[in-house]
């Protein structure tokens, strides 16, 4: 214990050292730095108001100048003035020559500190010493001053506050007990000695007496001497850190007391023991926590083991655990029952099973899967194993037992699924039974929702006929009284324009007057074919041995249809040929027919077209063909346009009954529709009745 205490205590000296030692050198270059910035500073800023001082030629011009100029560095410079090379100071803190200003050859101080700036030709830092004028020590400053030619004109003789330099190295070294000494090789003497009690400046301040003598060098770095050496002033033993300043020929040294690092050596001692002793402590408490948490665990551990046991030796599975050499040395109850029924053998741990078993077919087998459980692979499957009692069925999985990345065994899991199996196969013929069933009632259904279709669309097509014949027959009559009621009145119009024509034929210009006449017979001409072909239309009768003229019949519907053609800009086109129109049969119906294939032919049409309607006899038949070029039918729109409800045209504009319909005319009169249609061409209808 003692042992690690004292190389404890070596190891934090050692490493406080180190620490201080980079702490002084830093210091060192931190203050070297800032005091060669600043003495640069002041001798351009000496220089420049040394140059504008010579060039003043009034002594009363000359005084302002300097004390405007003391005014500005007032914060920096307690004097201010300019000596001639001889040494007579001319002009000083706000006083003239005639004042009975110093020469500075009279002092030995200032002689020196003089002659140097000369002789050195640039800045000079005097010896520092006390001003009575201001009751402070003083850091003389000259700045010598030249012309073109580099002849020194004067002397620019300023000084520093020293109280002020205090304070700025307070800042540097404040909180760190290290002592800040500044000391001017050429004289060798001390310029500034931080912290300093005022009663021993005088005896310190300008000394040639503050020698250190190096004891040991500790490091060289970047310029800074870092030395353990004697204190000049106390005589105890310091660690110090000593760097040139090279722009005024100075030594700056950092020190602090070896005594001031035992004190923080012991105060990390001090920290380190604390800590130590708190880690043990805390060792402590740790390990009689880690040990309570550990009895737990075991109990909690040996608490598990039993459960899980428990849980083991009540399932009905068989659970087994080998080893690398396929050795048993853990199993349940279930497992050892089962290997005495199966095989009359009673186990136990470190049992070789294989070796056990009788049937060599089942060892080459199970030794197979074993190597695959060991390979690393884990899978599963059933098992057809032979037994006293019937073959029986077990559902097996195997599973790897790992190790640090190694297997080291296996489990097998074996479940007994032979009812399961059992059941199964009863479930598989019962559902194939079931499924013959289903397929046998099934096909009876079809059959009997064919049966049901043809009756529903039958009777909907009865149903759909039974409106449209009583919208006819209700249209029928409606159209007969409306006849009926605008003949009347076309007659009126008739016989009237007649009697005034008789009235007005002997006036001189009667000519005039008969193209109105024209007008009005024809328009009574054209009203009396519409009432006529609208009371053809919409006859009523279901007799089919009516006398019926097929060209009449299709003038009617080409009159009814004429203001559809007309929004179309559709052209008609009529060749009657056949000399023989008439034939038996219904001339209502026959109207419906041809009156839908025209407005079918319409419908097919875009914008504009024409529309082609030729007869003809052939034999004892008159042959009806009416030809569209609009968009056409592709074949299988040909062989469906007969059939109830089928339509191409969008939901709510057609019913799909209208070409339906039009069959079962023409099959009512005996007759024959055929349809020759091109997709993008157009349709011709040709329908053929037989002639009276």
């Amino acid at each position: 214990m003692t042992t690690l205490a004292g190389a404890a205590f070596l190891y934090i000296l050692d490493d406080a050292k180190k620490d201080r030692v980079n702490d002084l050198t830093n210091t060192a270059k931190v203050i070297e730095s800032y005091y060669e910035l600043s003495f640069h500073q002041w001798e351009l800023s000496l220089l420049s108001l040394g140059n504008r001082f010579v060039e003043i030629k009034d002594p009363q011009e000359r005084l302002d100048y300097a004390n405007r100029a003391l005014e500005v560095y007032r914060n920096e410079l307690l004097a201010f003035g300019l000596a001639e090379p001889g040494g007579q100071v001319v002009t000083f803190t706000g006083r003239l020559v005639n004042d009975s200003l110093p020469n500075l050859s009279m002092s030995e101080r200032t002689r020196r500190s003089f002659e140097s700036a000369l002789r050195n030709g640039g800045l000079t830092l005097g010896e520092c010493y006390y001003f009575e004028n201001v009751s402070d020590w003083i850091l003389p400053i000259r700045v010598p001053i030249k012309n073109k030619e580099g002849e020194i004109l004067a002397v620019n003789t300023s000084a520093i506050d020293y109280s002020t330099m205090m304070e700025e190295l307070g800042r540097f070294v404040e909180g760190t007990q290290y002592k800040v000494h500044l000391i001017n090789n050429e004289f060798n003497t001390t310029q500034i000695l931080y912290p300093m009690d005022l009663r021993n400046y005088e005896g310190v301040l300008g000394s040639v007496d503050l020698i250190y003598k190096d004891l040991d060098t500790l490091e060289v770095k970047d310029d800074a001497y870092v030395t353990s050496a004697i204190d000049p002033v106390t005589g105890n033993d310091i660690i110090c850190a000593s760097i040139l300043i090279d722009n005024v020929d100075h030594s700056l040294i950092i020190s602090i007391e070896k005594s001031a690092l035992i004190f923080e050596v012991l105060n990390r001692f001090k920290f380190v023991f604390i800590v130590y002793i708190l880690l043990v402590l805390a060792s402590i408490l740790l390990y009689k926590y880690l040990k309570r948490n550990l009895e737990k665990s075991i109990l909690n551990l040996r608490t598990e083991r039993a459960n899980l046991k428990s849980i083991i030796e009540s399932t009905s599975d068989l659970i087994g655990l080998f080893d690398n050499d396929k050795n048993l040395i853990e199993f349940n109850r279930a497992f050892n029952i089962s290997a005495k029924v199966t095989d009359g053998l009673k186990l136990y741990k470190g049992m070789d099973v294989l070796k056990a078993i009788k049937n060599s077919e089942q060892v080459e087998s199970f030794n197979q899967l074993f190597d695959r459980a060991l390979s690393g692979e884990k899978f599963q499957l059933e098992i057809i194993y032979p037994s006293p009692k019937g073959d029986l069925t077990f559902k097996a999985t195997y599973n790897p037992v790992y190790r640090d990345d190694k297997v080291v065994g296996f489990t097998l899991f074996s479940e007994d699924i032979t009812e399961i199996r059992s059941y199964q196969k009863q479930l598989e013929a019962l559902n194939k039974d079931l499924e013959n069933k289903v397929q046998e009632r099934t096909k009876e259904l079809k059959e009997k929702n064919k049966e049901l279709k043809k009756g529903y669309d039958k009777l909907q097509s009865t149903q759909q006929q039974l409106i449209r014949a009583e919208k006819m027959a209700s249209l029928g009559i409606l159209s007969a009284g409306i006849g009926h009621e605008i003949n009347n009145p076309l007659n009126f119009i008739k016989h009237g324009a007649l009697a005034l024509k008789e009235r007005l034929v002997n006036i001189e210009d009667y000519d005039s007057y008969d193209q109105y006449f024209n007008a009005i017979e024809e328009g009574v001409r054209r009203a009396s074919q519409i009432v006529s072909g609208l009371s053809h239309f919409s006859r009523t009768g279901e007799a089919m041995d009516e006398t019926c003229d097929v060209h009449e019949v299709l003038q009617n519907s080409l009159t009814l249809l004429t203001n559809r053609f007309r929004n179309k800009e559709i052209e008609i086109r009529s060749y009657f040929h056949a000399e023989n129109s008439v034939i038996i049969g219904n001339e209502g119906k026959l109207h419906q027919v041809f009156t839908n294939i025209i407005t079918n032919a319409e419908q097919a049409i875009e914008a504009s077209g024409v529309i082609e309607i030729i007869t003809k006899n052939e034999k004892q038949t008159i042959i009806v063909e009416i030809t569209d070029d609009g968009i056409g039918m592709t074949k299988k729109e040909v062989e469906s346009m007969t059939d109830p409800f089928y339509t191409t045209k969008e939901p709510g504009e057609g019913t799909g009954l209208g070409l339906f319909i039009t069959q079962m005319i023409i099959d009512e009169h005996g007759a024959e529709l055929d349809v020759k249609s091109k997709k993008g061409e157009g349709t011709t209808f040709i329908i053929t009745l037989k002639c009276k």
